[in-house]
């Protein structure tokens, strides 16, 4: 064991990392680096079996509040490029720290399903340390029922990011939806912030196709910042006037330095079919945090 909480883990593979090194770590199956050691490499076999090993007991944390999550078999590979795409056969350079388990091949995540998954996994460990209770089990309530209700995985993982939404804006304050998911943030794969973090994750979410498109245009304005965003074909379904903002927030935060200015949304409009437009912005006193909105009423 390296540690007890996702923070621990993730830190421990950071502290075993080397940029230069030239081992790496795979899905056995499907060729995926998987979260936390997406993008890592290694200077020791050694280290990255070490890696592999602190990637199934990470997963295995999320697993205590995400059940629905899938496996991966991770092992070590030398000298092969960044970017996914070798294949899940094995070579002679492959190392497998941790023993196989019998998983069907259409388990494997793509990267939406991976990220909705993390995204819930971090809130949870943040709540289970937290005075929420209430919302905590909210959560997981309407996340079973939900889980008996379908078996499609899709749709699984979104249904929990939109409870989970509902139950926040409706158990916590606004700040303290903000200090939540700015603590959840800090337990997901870290990437470098940005000077301009709502582009930057916008760009990402659409690769995911968690949104079909998207547009944005950043407006400066007197000591804030705003960007004006239009969303078409978002993936997470809500009741029309109710815009889940969760995945978006937390992909945002973790995009900005600490020194940055708390952001939040403001100006929702509901346009039908998983089309909205928003307003990001700076100004922490007209936003309504990063969590959940309701359209304001006409």
């Amino acid at each position: 064991m390296v540690g007890t909480t996702l923070r621990e883990i993730r830190h421990e593979i950071e502290r075993l990392a080397d940029d230069d090194g030239d081992y790496y770590v795979v899905c056995a199956r499907s060729g995926e680096r998987p979260v936390p050691v997406a993008g890592q490499r290694f200077a020791t076999r050694t280290a990255a079996a070490d890696a592999a090993r602190a990637t199934e007991q990470y997963r295995a944390a999320l697993r205590r509040y995400d059940p629905q999550l899938p496996y991966y078999d991770p092992i070590v590979r030398q000298n092969q490029p960044l970017h996914v795409g070798d294949g899940p056969d094995r070579t002679d350079e492959d190392t497998a720290p941790a023993p196989q388990r019998a998983v069907d091949d259409d388990e494997t995540d793509d990267p939406l399903i991976s990220f909705c998954h993390d995204v819930s996994g971090a809130v949870f460990e943040v709540l289970s340390g937290s005075a929420h209770e209430a919302a905590e089990t909210a959560i997981m309530e309407t996340y079973l029922a939900a889980a008996e209700a379908t078996t499609d995985r899709n749709t699984l993982c979104l249904v929990l990011l939109e409870a989970m939404a509902a139950e926040l804006e409706r158990h916590l304050t606004v700040d303290e939806r903000t200090r939540l998911l700015r603590a959840a943030a800090e337990n997901l794969s870290p990437v470098a912030s940005t000077a301009d973090p709502v582009e930057a994750s916008l760009a990402y979410l659409d690769s995911l196709s968690l949104v079909r498109s998207y547009d944005v245009t950043r407006e400066p304005r007197t000591g804030t910042d705003a960007w004006t965003v239009s969303l078409r074909g978002y993936a997470i379904d809500c009741d029309g006037r109710r815009f889940p903002t969760l995945p978006i927030g937390i992909d945002i935060l973790r995009r900005t330095s600490e020194t940055t200015a708390a952001l939040g949304v403001t100006d929702v409009t509901a346009l039908g079919e998983g089309d909205w437009e928003l307003v990001v912005t700076s100004d922490i006193e007209t936003a309504g945090g990063l969590v959940c909105l309701r359209e304001e009423e006409p």
